[in-house]
């Protein structure tokens, strides 16, 4: 790899950060207990002082929009510029990047996203975000970009973990406030936060995750609106000059519905991401190879269609560590609240 330094790292004090008004490329490696976790991050060091921010991607490796964003960060933001550090993962499961793995990693089979940091001990996806953990944990805000998989037709919307102080809150809120998406959704019941963000938090790190892509392709107009929310989010917390756009947003709040199948089959999705859908409503069917009715499935209440499973294939067998990858359908939101 071109002009980057690869180094062996095992906690956050194991980092060699590059000079002030400098930009470095590391592949940082740790190994624990049989396994070795390779991650690429630039570090950019500004030319003064200021916050320093962290920006990662391809947790999910089928989820390329962020991916392309992170590189045009690396690409565009001069430390001349720079007020603070940056800390930019441009993709994290590497890995399951190479094997065109959706979801979950195909080392150990488990979702990254609901991994609590702190056991580098244990599976190979316990290790990768525990390093993680262990690199942007002196930060003072993280945003982690998402897309909807290679199967996953998704409408932008971005969730804010309201976690921490009233401070931490109302600055999560201003992180997502420069982004072009239709909707932005609160969430304070910590069963529907990943644990990766509530340790975040825990370590006073304002954090939140934008989804906006979808079905695994990387449209100009989806990078282009992850980029220029960081860029806008950047700008609200003083490490870059100028002013942060702020569109026109909903804020929502709800119950979550995810509609599992509970038979194996062909699904036949009759909705559309973004799409509201009224209580009892038809959302779609599983049917035998043959065309033959299994079950309906229809919404519980009047909803948002926050994104849907565009795959056919349904096999309520495999749960890989109880996950539902291969019998999810849809993910819909109640609208209780829209302001």
């Amino acid at each position: 790899m071109k002009n980057v330094i690869e180094a062996n790292i095992n906690s956050y004090e194991d980092i060699n950060w590059p000079n002030k008004n400098t930009k470095q490329n590391y592949s940082f490696i740790r190994s624990k207990n049989n396994n070795t976790v390779k991650i690429p991050v630039t570090i950019i060091n500004g030319h003064l002082d200021g916050p320093t921010f962290s920006i990662m991607s391809g947790m999910h490796a089928g989820e390329y929009s962020g991916m392309i964003a992170a590189q045009k960060i690396i690409s565009n933001i001069s430390p001349s510029n720079l007020h603070g550090k940056l800390i930019i993962i441009p993709v994290i499961s590497v890995e399951a990047f190479y094997q065109r793995s959706m979801q979950i990693s195909p080392i150990d089979q488990k979702e990254v996203h609901f991994i609590q940091p702190g056991n580098p001990l244990g599976t190979y996806s316990e290790l990768l975000i525990d390093t993680i953990f262990q690199i942007v944990k002196k930060s003072d805000y993280l945003i982690d970009m998402h897309s909807g998989e290679l199967v996953q037709s998704l409408h932008p919307w971005v969730p804010v973990p309201l976690l921490g102080s009233n401070d931490m809150k109302d600055k999560a809120k201003l992180l997502a406030r420069g982004y072009r998406v239709d909707f932005v959704e609160y969430r304070e019941d910590l069963a529907s936060i990943p644990p990766l963000c509530i340790s975040l938090a825990d370590e006073g790190i304002v954090n939140i995750w934008v989804e906006i892509g979808k079905n695994g392709i990387p449209t100009s107009s989806d990078v282009s609106r992850h980029y220029d929310g960081i860029i806008s989010a950047l700008k609200s917390v003083g490490c870059l000059a100028g002013k942060a756009e702020k569109p026109k947003q909903k804020i929502i709040k709800g119950r979550r519905y995810q509609i599992n199948a509970k038979h194996s089959g062909f699904w036949h999705p009759d909705i559309r991401e973004g799409q509201i859908v009224e209580k009892g409503q038809i959302l779609g069917k599983i049917t035998d190879f043959f065309g033959n009715l299994i079950e309906e499935y229809k919404a519980p209440e009047k909803s948002l269609v926050l994104y849907y499973w565009t795959s056919p294939a349904i096999d309520i067998e495999r749960k890989p560590h109880g996950y539902d990858w291969h019998s999810g359908l849809i993910s819909l939101l109640e609208l209780n609240e829209i302001k």
